[in-house]
């Protein structure tokens, strides 16, 4: 009898990217009810066997520094510590299962029905996007952007407020542009998991990046192109058999560059402007950082980041900022050098899967797990179930393909 599992239940990865940010309900003020608030459900549904010894491991982890953040944290608001607390917990939970576990393989004949679904996604996601910034480019707002935002776990009223200053970016079915990039690029590495060449649904992809005007969304995808390209043809073999095709692929990378370039210099030179974006996702917070890194109460405790924040008093636009945009920056406020080590100790692993790459045309394996660290820097809400969905579904892929049967 075989083992693998009808497809159908697979196809609930797909479709959830659809509706990863629509709210179901509210709890309190701060808790929205989603889709994946129930992940750990829907990953026994893939379940075949778990090993009870990581999932020790990665709970212990998350137990050691729920109680280093209790210890040594500075409480600024009480409140709000159970919730943020369980939402760490949550995600702990979630990365935990996903890594412990061993998922249901995946039939042959159903690879073709999930390429389909996400196929069909992709599509979906980008045409609502192309009318957003046609709607932009004609009207000068986007009623499709409102009305999409009400049914949203928070409301897109900052880039409706951008847009009617001139500002041209797109979030689809997201509550953001960054998170919107995020979901793309998380679906294009779910695609890569298949192993086949998909050349007019990475088009697809890359005009979804682009109409979401999410800088770390265009450098992301860049970066993971670049190492495709490198992985694939510098390799002796290669370059005897590929040189032509090497060379042809790279100019067609290098064209696009150049025709992409003034609007990456402008990003660029955003991260010197004060209030920007930009600045206030990767520059501002420094200051923070450094504080958290050097001095005992520079660590915040859970539910205390807002007041934390603004007490720096730096400028999102026009207001004083609230939030970290930057999950790295997050961890090293919230867990101080324990971030650091955690974060070099995870590089050096990535680093060491580079040499095995190069020759192998269809292997993701690194810009997978380059995934997990170059997603911090979109969002700051990596302690949510949302986040949590969009890291950890390639892995899932990943895991229950590496033992697909006939």
């Amino acid at each position: 009898m075989s083992r693998s599992i009808r497809v159908c239940s697979y196809l609930i990865l797909p479709f959830t990217y659809l509706v990863v940010n629509v709210k179901l309900a509210q709890i309190g003020a701060s808790f929205p009810i989603t889709v994946v608030t129930f992940m750990p459900a829907i990953l026994l549904l893939f379940l075949e066997r778990i090993s009870l010894k990581k999932l020790f491991i990665a709970l212990g982890i998350g137990t050691g520094l729920t109680i280093y953040n209790y210890i040594f944290g500075k409480s600024l608001d009480a409140s709000k510590y159970i919730t943020s607390t369980l939402l760490f917990v949550y995600i702990v939970v979630i990365i935990g299962m996903t890594w412990s576990c061993r998922f249901k393989p995946i039939s042959l004949r159903n690879h073709r029905k999930l390429l389909r679904a996400f196929y069909l996604v992709v599509g979906i996601i980008v045409m609502i996007a192309a009318a957003e910034m046609a709607q932009i480019l004609l009207t000068g707002g986007s009623s499709l952007i409102e009305n999409i935002s009400k049914f949203l776990i928070y409301s897109n009223s900052y880039v409706l407020n951008f847009i009617s200053f001139g500002g041209k970016r797109t979030t689809a079915l997201y509550f953001e542009p960054a998170f919107f990039a995020l979901a793309l690029i998380s679906i294009w590495l779910s695609i890569k998991q298949f192993g086949i060449k998909t050349p007019k649904t990475d088009v697809m992809i890359l005009a979804g990046i682009v109409l979401s005007g999410s800088f770390s969304g265009v450098m992301t995808f860049i970066m993971f192109y670049l190492l495709e390209w490198a992985f694939k043809y510098l390799n002796k073999s290669a370059i005897r058999k590929k040189l032509p095709l090497a060379i042809i692929s790279l100019a067609v990378f290098l064209v696009g560059l150049v025709l992409g370039f003034p609007y990456i210099a402008e990003r660029i030179g955003d991260l010197g402007t004060a209030g920007s974006s930009s600045y206030y996702r990767i520059i501002g917070p420094l200051v923070m950082v450094g504080y958290s890194l050097t001095n005992i109460d520079g660590i915040v405790r859970f539910g205390s980041l807002y007041e934390y924040v603004a007490s720096f008093g730096i400028f999102n636009g026009a207001d004083v900022g609230k939030t970290i945009d930057n999950g790295l920056y997050l961890l090293i406020i919230y867990f101080s050098w324990f971030a650091v080590a955690l974060t070099v100790w995870y590089m050096t692993k990535v680093v060491k899967m580079i040499p095995a790459a190069f020759g192998n045309n269809r292997n993701y394996r690194v810009q997978l797990y380059l995934f997990m660290p170059l997603s911090l820097f979109f969002t700051g809400s990596i302690f949510s179930p949302e986040y949590a969905f969009l890291i950890v579904c390639p892995f899932i892929l990943r895991k229950a393909l590496a033992q697909t049967v006939s």
